[in-house]
C-alpha cells in the first residue's frame, strides 16, 4: 500500500518528502552521536570528580578510623555530605576488605550496603546504576596499621540525566524544525526545476485531446536549456496538427472516393444481371404459353434478383453476414452466359462454352457467379466485333474446378494484370476486385496468360470447399 502510494504522488511532492526526510534522518543521526558523546564525557567528569572527591575526604576519615572512633567517624562523614558543591553525595561507606567486606561506618545505616566494596569488588573504582541515575565511586587508602580500607560513595547523577533527557528532546524538535525547512526548500526549487518539464507534459497532454497550442509566452526563461525544449516540444506539436489537418483532409477525399467508387460499381453490378433478367421478361411475354420457357425464365429472374441482393449485401457489410451458401451448378453457368448474351449480342461476339458440370461442385456458387460474371463481361467488352469470347468448364485430376475465360481482346492492360496476378484483394469487395477477394476467401487460385496483340486467358482453379454441401 506504502509503494503504491509512493507510486502515485507526483515528482514534485515526492523531491521535498525525500529531502525533508533526509536531512531528518542525518539531522537526528548526527544529534544522537552528539548525545551520547555528551552523556559519555559528564560520566568521565563525574568519575574524575568523584576520585577527587574521595581523595579529600579519605584524609579526613583516617584519622578517626584508626583511633577505631565510631562516633567521629559518623560525625565527619555527616558533615561532608552537609557541604556539596558541583555533585551530590546520596551515601557514603567506609569497608574494611575482611573477606566479603565489611562496612564499619555508613552515612544511611538503615538502607541496604550496595557499593561495590560491600559486595567484595574493591577494585571497582566507579560503577553505574543501571539507570544511570546514580553511580558509585570507591578508592583505598592505607591505614598506619597496614591495612587498606576502602571509601566508597554514591553520587547523585539525576540531575545531568535529566538535562540530557531535556537536551535530547529539544535537538529532536530541532532535527523536525530542519527537516520542514529542508523540505520547504526541497519543495521550492523542484517546482522551480520542474516547470519546464511540467509545461512540457501539459502541451503532450492537450496534444492527446487534439489541441496542439503552443506553451504560453514567457513561462520559461528564454535562452535556458528548458526554453530550448520547450521550443522543439512546440515545433513537433506544430507539425503533429498540421498532419492531422492534412489527415483529415486526405480520409474526407478518400471516402468521398470510395463513395463515388462504391455507386459506380455498385450500378455496373446490378445492371449486369438486370439486363438478363429484362430478356426473360420479354421471353415471358412473348412465350409464356409454353411451361418450359416460363419456368426458364422465372428461374432466371430468381437467381438474378438473388445476384443483386448479394450485390447489395457486400455493400452494406463488410463480411459475408447470414447469406444462403449453395454448390455450384451447371445452370449457374447458363444463368451467367444467359445475362451477358443482350451485352455480346449489341456487340456482335459470340460466346461459346466447352465442358460443363456434370455434377453439383462443392464451393459458394454465389461469389463464383459474380466473379465468372465479371471477367466474362470484360471479356465481351475487350473482344473485337466479329470475335469471339470461350468459356471452359471442367474437373482436374486433383478434384479442382478449372474455369478458363478466352478472348480476342488483343492482350490485358498491364494494370489489370498485375491486379490479378498480385491477387490483390484491396477496394470495396465490387466490381473487378470481386474476383481476387472471392478468390482469396474460397483459397482459390488464378493464373493471366496474355498475348500482346492476339488472346488473353485467364484461368480460375477452385477448391472443393468441405462446409458447402453437394
Amino acid at each position: 500500500m506504502i509503494k503504491s502510494l509512493w507510486n502515485s504522488m507526483p515528482i514534485a511532492l515526492q523531491m521535498p518528502v525525500l529531502a525533508g526526510v533526509s536531512v531528518f534522518l542525518a539531522a537526528v543521526a548526527t544529534t544522537q552521536v552528539a548525545t551520547l558523546t555528551l552523556g559519555r564525557e559528564a560520566l568521565r567528569d563525574a568519575a574524575r570528580l568523584g576520585a577527587v572527591y574521595l581523595d579529600g575526604l579519605s584524609s579526613t576519615l583516617a584519622e578517626p578510623l584508626r583511633r577505631g572512633d565510631q562516633a567521629a567517624l559518623l560525625a565527619a562523614m555527616q558533615g561532608a555530605m552537609t557541604f556539596q558543591q558541583g555533585i551530590r553525595e546520596r551515601r557514603l561507606e567506609v569497608v574494611l576488605p575482611d573477606g566479603a567486606g565489611r562496612v564499619v561506618a555508613s552515612s544511611a545505616t538503615s538502607a541496604p550496603h550496595t557499593s561495590p566494596a560491600s559486595r567484595g569488588q574493591r577494585d571497582v573504582a566507579w560503577e553505574v546504576a543501571p539507570d544511570g541515575r546514580t553511580a558509585w565511586a570507591q578508592r583505598g587508602f592505607a591505614l598506619e596499621d597496614g591495612r587498606i580500607a576502602i571509601l566508597a560513595a554514591e553520587l547523585d547523577l539525576s540531575e545531568a540525566v535529566e538535562w540530557r533527557q531535556r537536551l535530547s528532546r529539544w535537538l529532536l524538535a530541532l532535527d523536525f524544525a530542519l527537516a520542514a525547512i529542508a523540505g520547504l526548500i526541497a519543495a521550492l526549487l523542484a517546482r522551480r526545476a520542474l516547470a519546464p518539464l511540467l509545461s512540457v507534459v501539459s502541451v503532450i497532454g492537450r496534444a492527446g485531446g487534439s489541441d496542439f497550442a503552443r506553451s504560453p509566452e514567457g513561462a520559461i526563461p528564454a535562452g535556458t536549456e528548458a526554453a530550448r525544449l520547450t521550443a522543439a516540444i512546440d515545433l513537433m506539436m506544430a507539425r503533429l496538427g498540421e498532419r492531422e489537418q492534412l489527415a483529415r483532409q486526405l480520409g474526407e477525399r478518400d471516402r468521398a472516393a470510395e463513395l463515388g467508387d462504391l455507386a459506380a460499381t455498385v450500378a455496373h453490378e446490378v445492371r449486369n444481371p438486370l439486363a438478363g433478367m429484362l430478356t426473360a421478361i420479354d421471353s415471358t411475354r412473348r412465350f409464356g404459353a409454353d411451361p418450359a420457357v416460363r419456368g426458364e425464365s422465372l428461374d432466371l429472374l430468381e437467381r438474378g434478383l438473388r445476384q443483386i441482393q448479394r450485390v447489395v449485401d457486400d455493400t452494406l457489410s463488410a463480411h459475408r453476414g447470414t447469406l444462403e451458401v449453395r454448390s455450384l451448378e451447371q445452370s449457374d453457368i447458363d444463368d451467367v452466359l444467359r445475362l451477358l448474351a443482350p451485352e455480346a449480342t449489341a456487340r456482335r461476339v459470340s460466346l461459346h462454352r466447352e465442358g460443363m458440370l456434370a455434377e453439383p461442385f462443392a464451393t459458394d456458387a454465389l461469389p463464383v457467379r459474380q466473379a465468372l460474371l465479371n471477367l466474362l463481361l470484360n471479356a465481351v467488352q475487350a473482344t473485337p466485333r466479329g470475335g469471339r469470347v470461350l468459356l471452359r468448364v471442367g474437373n482436374e485430376a486433383d478434384g479442382r474446378l478449372l474455369i478458363e475465360v478466352e478472348d480476342e481482346g488483343g492482350g490485358l492492360p498491364e494494370a489489370q494484370r498485375r491486379r490479378l496476378e498480385g491477387m490483390d484483394a484491396r477496394g470495396p469487395g465490387l466490381g473487378l476486385t470481386v474476383v481476387m477477394r472471392e478468390l482469396v476467401r474460397l483459397d482459390g487460385e488464378i493464373g493471366v496468360h496474355a498475348e500482346p496483340g492476339r488472346a488473353t486467358r485467364i484461368t480460375l482453379r477452385l477448391p472443393v470447399c468441405r462446409e458447402v454441401a453437394p
